[in-house]
């Protein structure tokens, strides 16, 4: 099992849980920043090779090699205590509350939609603690599907069943989930999904950070078949490490010469507006997979 495998696997789940029950806030540095040091020394690993593309992609190819480093163990350090965090709070609600803040825009959509008042898709990169954020939102009482990535592992399944116990209601990206997730927007509800994570075998290739990128768009055809807007949710970590939800204006969706440009189009405006987020913080960015495959394979 590769790195990442082994990181995603139940029992590396399990132990992240228990210590996160076990060791005190104030203590909570003394393993997170070893374990993200421990995982960004492991250079030849696939994960680490995919952040270090990632990171200087979105440089503009601007970071040196010692500055790559200095960056790929940042983020490993950043995920290692957002992960802490999770697990610690996951069974304290008002812990979650107090840590987690949201921006009164991103409250007053959400207040809409839970009043039936205008349905939305939001779709958040993978910054900071965002599954805290995600439970933060739940707590909120804001009904909210979320269409998660097909087809998890075992590891991956038992982070949706936790997500769940939160009043998440949690469906795998399938034909059976977009049809429920159709008659949620249609209802004024609000649907929540990954937004860069890099699928294989796309045909779409909108432009990312400048560059085509094999990331999902079933989320733009979603709103575009029933005429809602798309919203970006950023998470970032503070320095006094509590986290602030932002929102982007809502994203409306255009017509074009043809599905396929119209789609392409319609997810770079998206795009756009997590670049912003994405570049605020950038060693914040927890994208473990090759959002540009040929970068990781030296093809500059």
């Amino acid at each position: 099992m590769n790195l990442q495998g082994i990181i995603n696997s139940q029992a590396s789940i399990g132990l992240a849980l228990t210590l996160g029950k076990m060791i005190p806030e104030k203590a909570s540095y003394w393993l997170t920043n070893p374990a993200g040091k421990w995982i960004a020394s492991r250079q030849k690993s696939a994960m680490v090779r995919a952040v270090r593309a990632n990171q200087w992609v979105i440089s503009d190819g601007k970071l040196t090699g010692k500055e790559l480093d200095q960056a790929v163990l940042a983020v490993f350090q950043s995920t290692a205590h957002c992960l802490y965090d999770f697990y610690h709070f996951i069974e304290q609600p008002e812990g979650i509350r107090q840590r987690v803040e949201f921006t009164p825009d991103v409250s007053q959509a959400f207040e809409r939609s839970h009043k039936g008042e205008g349905g939305m898709i939001c779709v958040t990169p993978h910054l900071s603690n965002f599954d805290l954020a995600g439970q933060a939102l739940a707590l909120h009482g804001w009904r909210i599907l979320v269409l998660a990535y097909p087809q998890p592992n075992k590891g991956y399944a038992w982070q949706n069943k936790i997500r769940s116990k939160m009043e998440f209601e949690v469906a795998p990206l399938s034909i059976t989930s977009l049809r429920q997730a159709k008659e949620r927007l249609k209802q004024g509800g609000v649907v929540l999904t990954g937004l860069e994570r890099p699928i294989t075998g796309t045909n779409y290739h909108p432009k990312f950070f400048g560059r085509p990128a094999p990331v999902p768009v079933t989320y733009i055809r979603l709103a575009m078949e029933t005429h809602v807007p798309v919203v970006v949710l950023a998470c970032h970590t503070r320095p006094d490490g509590s986290y602030l939800v932002q929102g982007s204006q809502p994203v409306w969706m255009q017509s074009g010469p043809d599905l396929k440009t119209a789609i392409e189009a319609n997810a770079e405006r998206v795009l756009v507006e997590a670049e912003k987020f994405i570049r605020l913080a950038p060693n914040q960015w927890s994208m473990f997979y090759p959002v540009w495959p040929e970068v990781e394979n030296g093809k500059f």
